[in-house]
């Protein structure tokens, strides 16, 4: 089954500023950029099931956005929208309905990504979520290419160690149209 044409809202009205706020890291990033993840909720209702296996496919898209950095600091902004996809018929058997299942981050330090998450809700929510990176992997050209290190919550190791850890906040703010 061919993955269909998904079609994105021309007027999204559901925006929110992500603003992506570094403590204490080691150096600077390369980059600094992200992607929204949407995925269909109902597909068991609006895709057709595989002949053979009878599994539905997962329909997802992850749109890429950009973030500008904030004056001399390391802090950066963009823009996201829960309602970017737009809810279709694509195979004649109902609406599906899509769903921003979160945002990821993507710093680049040397060979690795590092990449702090927040989810849909916690956006709609407007709530912030913090999270703790190893300051030991950060342009570390022993670990391995391309390596995607995601983060950590606040807990016993991150407390004890602090000083060996860097964190991000991701904090979302409405900016309805």
């Amino acid at each position: 089954m061919k993955k269909p044409d998904i079609k994105l809202n021309p007027q999204p009205k559901m925006r929110y500023e992500l603003t992506l706020s570094v403590q204490d890291a080691p150096g600077p990033f390369e980059s600094v950029t992200g992607f929204m993840q949407y995925e269909v909720q109902n597909e068991q209702e609006c895709v057709p099931a595989d002949a053979i296996s009878g599994h539905h496919q997962r329909l997802s898209i992850d749109p890429d956005i950009e973030f500008k950095r904030v004056g001399d600091s390391q802090t950066y902004k963009g823009t996201v929208y829960l309602d970017f996809v737009q809810d279709s018929d694509y195979y004649g058997l109902g609406v599906c309905r899509w769903k921003m299942v979160g945002f990821s981050g993507v710093m680049k330090a040397g060979e690795v990504t590092f990449n702090p998450f927040i989810s849909g809700e916690q956006i709609a929510k407007l709530q912030s979520k913090t999270e703790y990176f190893p300051k030991s992997y950060f342009g570390d050209p022993s670990v391995i290419k391309g390596a995607h290190v995601g983060g950590s919550r606040l807990d016993d190791s991150v407390t004890r160690y602090r000083d060996e850890f860097f964190s991000t906040t991701l904090t979302a703010k409405e900016d309805f149209q």
